[in-house]
Protein backbone atom coordinates (compact mmCIF):
# COMPACT_ATOMS: atom_id res chain seq x y z
CA UNK A 1 0.00 0.00 0.00
CA UNK A 2 1.38 3.49 -0.86
CA UNK A 3 1.06 5.70 2.42
CA UNK A 4 2.66 8.82 0.76
CA UNK A 5 -0.22 11.14 -0.42
CA UNK A 6 0.73 13.03 -3.64
CA UNK A 7 0.26 16.51 -4.16
CA UNK A 8 -2.83 15.54 -6.63
CA UNK A 9 -4.33 13.47 -4.03
CA UNK A 10 -4.55 15.52 -1.07
CA UNK A 11 -6.10 18.35 -4.11
CA UNK A 12 -8.44 15.84 -4.77
CA UNK A 13 -9.58 14.64 -1.16
CA UNK A 14 -9.75 18.86 -0.31
CA UNK A 15 -12.43 18.83 -3.14
CA UNK A 16 -14.62 15.91 -2.42
CA UNK A 17 -14.60 15.55 1.36
CA UNK A 18 -17.15 17.82 2.56
CA UNK A 19 -19.50 16.37 -0.14
CA UNK A 20 -19.08 12.61 -0.85
CA UNK A 21 -19.81 9.71 1.70
CA UNK A 22 -17.15 7.49 2.99
CA UNK A 23 -17.94 4.62 0.47
CA UNK A 24 -17.23 7.28 -2.29
CA UNK A 25 -14.25 8.64 -0.71
CA UNK A 26 -13.13 5.09 -0.64
CA UNK A 27 -13.86 4.53 -3.78
CA UNK A 28 -11.92 7.47 -4.89
CA UNK A 29 -9.05 6.45 -3.31
CA UNK A 30 -8.56 2.20 -4.10
CA UNK A 31 -5.26 2.11 -1.96
CA UNK A 32 -5.85 4.18 0.82
CA UNK A 33 -8.10 2.39 4.06
CA UNK A 34 -10.65 4.88 5.59
CA UNK A 35 -9.10 5.62 8.55
CA UNK A 36 -6.05 6.71 6.37
CA UNK A 37 -8.33 9.25 4.96
CA UNK A 38 -10.20 10.35 7.90
CA UNK A 39 -6.54 11.07 9.20
CA UNK A 40 -5.57 12.50 6.27
CA UNK A 41 -8.61 15.30 6.63
CA UNK A 42 -8.24 15.77 9.57
CA UNK A 43 -4.70 16.73 9.56
CA UNK A 44 -5.82 19.35 7.27
CA UNK A 45 -8.77 20.48 9.36
CA UNK A 46 -11.28 19.22 6.86
CA UNK A 47 -14.85 19.37 7.32
CA UNK A 48 -18.45 17.49 6.45
CA UNK A 49 -21.33 18.70 5.54
CA UNK A 50 -24.14 18.41 7.50
CA UNK A 51 -26.21 15.85 4.94
CA UNK A 52 -22.87 14.12 4.52
CA UNK A 53 -22.79 13.15 8.27
CA UNK A 54 -26.28 11.59 8.45
CA UNK A 55 -25.37 9.89 5.37
CA UNK A 56 -22.77 8.35 6.96
CA UNK A 57 -24.61 7.42 10.17
CA UNK A 58 -27.42 5.85 8.78
CA UNK A 59 -25.63 3.64 6.54
CA UNK A 60 -23.80 3.11 9.88
CA UNK A 61 -26.63 2.27 11.65
CA UNK A 62 -28.79 -0.23 8.58
CA UNK A 63 -29.34 -3.74 7.81
CA UNK A 64 -27.20 -5.66 9.60
CA UNK A 65 -25.78 -3.09 11.75
CA UNK A 66 -29.30 -1.74 13.02
CA UNK A 67 -29.84 -2.25 16.70
CA UNK A 68 -33.07 -3.88 15.55
CA UNK A 69 -31.00 -6.48 13.38
CA UNK A 70 -33.21 -10.00 13.48
CA UNK A 71 -31.30 -11.87 11.10
CA UNK A 72 -33.74 -10.79 8.11
CA UNK A 73 -36.68 -11.47 9.50
CA UNK A 74 -39.48 -10.04 11.09
CA UNK A 75 -43.31 -10.56 11.29
CA UNK A 76 -45.87 -8.36 10.14
CA UNK A 77 -49.12 -7.06 12.29
CA UNK A 78 -51.09 -9.48 11.14
CA UNK A 79 -48.83 -12.59 11.99
CA UNK A 80 -46.95 -13.20 8.86
CA UNK A 81 -43.29 -13.87 8.37
CA UNK A 82 -41.49 -12.08 6.00
CA UNK A 83 -37.83 -12.15 5.39
CA UNK A 84 -35.32 -10.17 3.65
CA UNK A 85 -34.80 -11.34 0.22
CA UNK A 86 -34.19 -7.72 -1.87
CA UNK A 87 -33.95 -9.57 -4.72
CA UNK A 88 -37.09 -11.01 -5.04
CA UNK A 89 -40.04 -9.96 -7.68
CA UNK A 90 -42.61 -9.58 -4.70
CA UNK A 91 -40.28 -7.87 -2.54
CA UNK A 92 -41.40 -4.78 -1.01
CA UNK A 93 -39.34 -1.60 -1.06
CA UNK A 94 -37.58 -2.35 2.40
CA UNK A 95 -36.69 -6.16 0.41
CA UNK A 96 -38.56 -8.24 2.45
CA UNK A 97 -40.98 -11.10 1.21
CA UNK A 98 -43.82 -13.41 2.93
CA UNK A 99 -41.86 -16.33 3.82
CA UNK A 100 -44.64 -18.39 2.67
CA UNK A 101 -44.56 -17.33 -0.44
CA UNK A 102 -40.36 -18.23 -0.85
CA UNK A 103 -41.01 -21.66 0.82
CA UNK A 104 -44.25 -22.55 -1.76
CA UNK A 105 -41.66 -21.33 -4.63
CA UNK A 106 -38.68 -23.33 -3.67
CA UNK A 107 -40.69 -26.18 -2.96
CA UNK A 108 -42.54 -26.47 -6.30
CA UNK A 109 -40.50 -24.87 -8.69
CA UNK A 110 -43.18 -22.56 -9.29
CA UNK A 111 -43.26 -19.04 -9.19
CA UNK A 112 -46.52 -17.27 -7.82
CA UNK A 113 -48.45 -15.63 -9.98
CA UNK A 114 -49.54 -11.87 -9.28
CA UNK A 115 -53.40 -13.03 -9.25
CA UNK A 116 -52.37 -15.73 -7.10
CA UNK A 117 -51.72 -15.89 -3.15
CA UNK A 118 -50.72 -18.80 -0.93
CA UNK A 119 -53.24 -20.24 1.73
CA UNK A 120 -52.17 -21.43 5.08
CA UNK A 121 -54.46 -24.79 5.16
CA UNK A 122 -54.71 -24.72 9.19
CA UNK A 123 -55.23 -20.68 9.45
CA UNK A 124 -52.27 -20.51 11.48
CA UNK A 125 -50.05 -17.26 9.62
CA UNK A 126 -46.53 -18.70 10.65
CA UNK A 127 -46.79 -22.48 9.62
CA UNK A 128 -45.21 -22.24 6.74
CA UNK A 129 -44.13 -26.06 6.68
CA UNK A 130 -44.95 -27.06 2.62
CA UNK A 131 -47.76 -29.65 3.82
CA UNK A 132 -49.85 -26.49 5.44
CA UNK A 133 -49.70 -24.40 2.18
CA UNK A 134 -51.46 -24.36 -1.37
CA UNK A 135 -52.04 -21.63 -4.04
CA UNK A 136 -55.17 -20.58 -4.86
CA UNK A 137 -56.11 -17.58 -7.15
CA UNK A 138 -57.70 -14.70 -5.17
CA UNK A 139 -60.71 -14.90 -6.02
CA UNK A 140 -61.05 -18.39 -4.71
CA UNK A 141 -59.11 -17.55 -1.69
CA UNK A 142 -61.34 -14.40 -0.97
CA UNK A 143 -64.51 -16.46 -1.57
CA UNK A 144 -63.51 -19.63 0.85
CA UNK A 145 -62.59 -17.15 3.27
CA UNK A 146 -66.65 -15.43 3.23
CA UNK A 147 -68.77 -18.12 2.01
CA UNK A 148 -71.62 -18.41 4.66
CA UNK A 149 -70.60 -14.68 5.99
CA UNK A 150 -74.03 -13.04 6.68
CA UNK A 151 -73.82 -9.73 5.83
CA UNK A 152 -76.19 -6.52 5.42
CA UNK A 153 -77.25 -4.96 1.94
CA UNK A 154 -75.48 -2.12 3.27
CA UNK A 155 -71.98 -3.49 3.90
CA UNK A 156 -72.38 -5.33 0.70
CA UNK A 157 -72.45 -2.29 -1.43
CA UNK A 158 -69.97 -0.78 0.84
CA UNK A 159 -67.43 -3.40 -0.35
CA UNK A 160 -68.26 -3.84 -4.05
CA UNK A 161 -68.13 0.51 -4.13
CA UNK A 162 -64.65 -0.07 -2.58
CA UNK A 163 -63.56 -2.44 -5.45
CA UNK A 164 -64.95 -0.51 -7.80
CA UNK A 165 -63.01 2.63 -6.20
CA UNK A 166 -59.87 0.56 -6.19
CA UNK A 167 -60.09 -0.46 -9.98
CA UNK A 168 -60.77 2.89 -11.64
Amino acid sequence: MNFKWSEEKVLLLKDKYSCSTNDELIALFPNKTFLAIYKKAYSLNLKRDEEIKFLNRSKAKSGKNASNWNGGVRRTSKGYIQILMSEHKRADKGGYVMEHIVVYEKATGIEVPRNCCIHHLNGIKNDNRIENLCMMTNSAHTIYHHTGQKRSEETRKRISESKRKKYE
